[in-house]
């Protein structure tokens, strides 16, 4: 059954495998090249219906089997696996594949599942729909990205290609080989330094940075544990609750007896909770140690807010990974620390504890999704050239590829490997470099938006449609009723990097300069961009001449940051509704710091309201009568209609006008928080849309 399945153990006869040491086999990669149900067969023969140490990532399995979602493969992160099965024949997401191979252990296989090579490249829609935007549809993406890394499965050593109905027995996982959550002692020495910052002096953080598979969690939890048992009080900190789950795990195998709860564990006396970042700054929780998780993954203002409140903390975050990238947070971060704590302690776990020491693998997988990608050092640039690059020509030239990419990398917290695959293939996108003597030491990726008609930008505007892309106009028109927004052209700016020794020398503004160059020759109506507010990022953009049109109302749980909206007028139309919005936003926005923006910063709010016009605050005008109009029709949120709301009630109590008292309390009286737990419930918002409807100029 199922005889014809692939290469014979020992590889094919071009292919001389590496030798692996002795105690710990090197890990395999077999990509099935055929039809879905010939491969299942072929994988679940093989294994032999062993399902215990299988981790199958798909939308489904064989009998026998259980099939993990890619969406839902943070739930496995700690965790390990003897065969890995990636069926991706419904799309290959690239960041899924990181975090999943990360779970293989020593002497284990990979079951890459393919279609035919040809049909993989011509199709893999479901895959690439995320990144084409409307009108767009994933025909239109490019295959650079995959045939990348067809080119890098063929010519590396460690994959078996099997083609369906090729002849052979496929690899097996090498059998025995035992999980052990014993530390080793590079891992022993960092749970021990861990437990000197809770227990020794002050002020001496630990700062701990590891490759993946390194078992930087493994030490971590049992550090924790340590704690927990001694009666110490610890507030974990990381970007979300799967961050922690590896964590949590090796906790709870150094202590079992451990009490689980909602948010942590207990065990006399002592506890151990996550929080994410911005709730422990908002509501400050006493503790013998604040540990922050994946800190590269967090905004660097974030991280220093932290260290500023705090006397006993540790940080730990992985270099390169699918979590993002940490060269920006030793690059940046590390300044901060030493500046507020001279003494604090470096660690680092170079052995892989999972897998063998140069796993070619793991080498595979870091060439082949530019895991540890950097830029080229480049000396001060007295006037750098500026240069358009077409995305085939970045695809056709590997060093530029990996300097554009590890800029980028480099630059920003957040950087993942479906990063790369948007860069190569994304059909809306045009890069800019600013380039010194070979050397890229700036970068600009930017997206074009808008061009909609007048029925689908009024359907955007009542929050019925959200074609895909198109971020910025498609937020102000439904967030903030700039309805005809989406009819404008506009050029976004996604994301500008600046080698770090490089910056404040006029690259940035150089690429701004190109980018605005180039929108004006295609007649278009703005220049946009939107990003996390910090103070330094918002005064770069204020030099050059953008105007904050909106700020959202909730904090990015990672960066602890609210996003900001900021317009640059290029044609007539465009300059008008930059300006009007700009305006709009000042005149709103000292009701919203009573609310939604209440945690803003106070030196982002001396920027915001500077140079704020004299207008009058509670006077409503038709645009607010519209806003209130489509609240009332349910076509705007509470959130979004909250100002035109106040306005209109204070209005409306002048005129000597008696407007029902659910709107006096809810909407003059009430302080608003956006997050689930105190906004308006449903109920209560369709009582707010009812009486709204009967103030004045409503049925108009």
């Amino acid at each position: 059954m199922h005889a014809e399945c692939g290469a014979l153990d020992s590889g094919s006869p071009d292919k001389q495998a590496p030798t692996a040491p002795a105690t710990r086999p090197w890990r395999k990669g077999v990509v099935l090249l055929g039809e879905q149900a010939w491969a299942h067969g072929c994988v679940a023969d093989r294994l032999s219906g062993d399902a215990r140490y299988v981790l199958w990532v798909g939308e489904r399995a064989p009998a026998g089997y259980t099939s993990v979602a890619p969406a839902r493969i943070g739930r496995h992160l700690g965790s390990e696996c003897q065969a890995l099965v990636f069926d991706a024949h419904a799309g290959l997401h690239p960041d899924v594949l990181a975090a999943a191979l990360g779970t293989l252990r020593a002497g284990g296989v990979l079951y890459l599942l393919l279609p035919a090579w040809d049909d993989w490249l011509g199709g893999d829609e479901a895959g690439l729909q995320r990144l084409a935007c409307w009108p767009l549809d994933p025909a239109a993406v490019g295959r650079r990205f995959l045939r990348r890394l067809r080119r890098c499965i063929e010519t590396d050593e460690v994959f078996l290609v099997v083609q369906q109905r090729q002849a052979g027995v496929l690899p097996k996982p090498v059998a025995g080989m035992p999980v052990s959550w014993t530390l080793s002692p590079e891992q022993e020495r960092v749970a021990a330094a861990i437990e000197r910052v809770a227990m020794g002096h002050a002020r001496r953080p630990v700062v701990l940075t590891a490759d993946r598979g390194r078992g930087k969690s493994t030490a971590v939890g049992a550090a924790l544990a340590r704690l927990l048992a001694a009666g110490r009080r610890v507030v974990l900190c990381a970007p979300g609750e799967p961050a922690v789950e590896a964590v949590f795990a090796q906790l709870l195998r150094e202590l079992p007896q451990a009490e689980r709860q909602a948010d942590g564990f207990v065990f006399s006396g002592g506890s151990v909770r996550f929080r994410r970042p911005y709730e422990q700054l908002q509501d400050p929780q006493p503790c013998d140690l604040l540990m922050v998780d994946e800190a590269a993954a967090i905004g660097l203002g974030m991280l220093e807010a932290l260290a500023r409140t705090h006397n006993r903390l540790a940080f730990s975050t992985t270099v390169h990974g699918y979590e993002g990238s940490g060269r920006g947070f030793l690059l940046r971060f590390m300044q901060t620390l030493r500046r507020l704590m001279p003494q604090v302690h470096e660690l680092a776990l170079d052995e892989p504890v999972r897998w063998a020491d140069g796993d070619p693998l793991e080498r595979w997988l870091g060439d082949a999704l530019l895991l540890a990608a950097e830029p080229r050092p480049a000396a001060s640039p007295l006037a750098p050239g500026y240069r358009w690059l077409s995305q085939d020509e970045l695809a056709a030239d590997e060093d530029l590829l990996r300097q554009v990419f590890g800029l980028l990398v480099s630059a920003h917290y957040q950087t993942r490997p479906s990063d790369l695959q948007q860069l190569l293939d994304a059909p809306a996108l045009r890069l800019l470099i600013a380039h010194q003597r070979g050397a890229v030491v700036g970068a600009a990726l930017l997206v074009e938006e808008g061009g909609f008609d007048a029925a689908l930008a009024a359907q955007v505007c009542l929050g019925r449609r959200r074609p895909r892309g198109h971020l910025l106009l498609q937020s102000l028109a439904q967030h903030a009723g700039w309805c005809d927004a989406p009819c404008l052209r506009a050029l976004r700016v996604m994301r500008i990097a600046v080698q770090a020794g490089l910056r404040r020398q006029g690259v940035g503004r150089g690429l701004l300069l190109e980018a605005e160059r180039y929108a004006r020759a295609a007649n278009m109506d703005l220049l946009g961009t939107a990003f996390g507010l910090d103070e330094a990022v918002l005064d770069f953009w204020l030099d050059a001449g953008y105007r904050v049109a909106r700020v959202g109302y909730r904090v990015d749980p990672a960066s602890g940051a609210h996003s900001g909206q900021m317009l640059k007028g290029l044609s007539t139309t465009g300059t008008e509704l930059a300006e009007a919005a700009h305006r709009a936003f000042q005149r709103d926005l000292p009701l919203r710091l009573q609310g939604e923006l209440c945690s803003l910063p106070a030196a982002l709010v001396q920027t915001l309201l500077a140079g704020r016009p004299a207008l009058d605050a509670v006077t409503p005008d038709e645009r607010d009568r519209a806003t209130l109009r489509a609240f009332a029709f349910g076509d705007r949120s509470y959130a979004d209609a909250r100002p035109a709301l106040w306005r209109c009630v204070l209005a409306a109590l002048g005129a000597g006008d008696r407007p029902d008292p659910i709107l006096l309390r809810q909407v003059l009286q009430t302080p608003f928080a956006p997050d689930a737990a105190h906004a308006p419930d449903r109920a209560l918002v369709r009582q707010l849309r009812a009486a709204a409807a009967s103030l004045p100029g409503v049925q108009q």
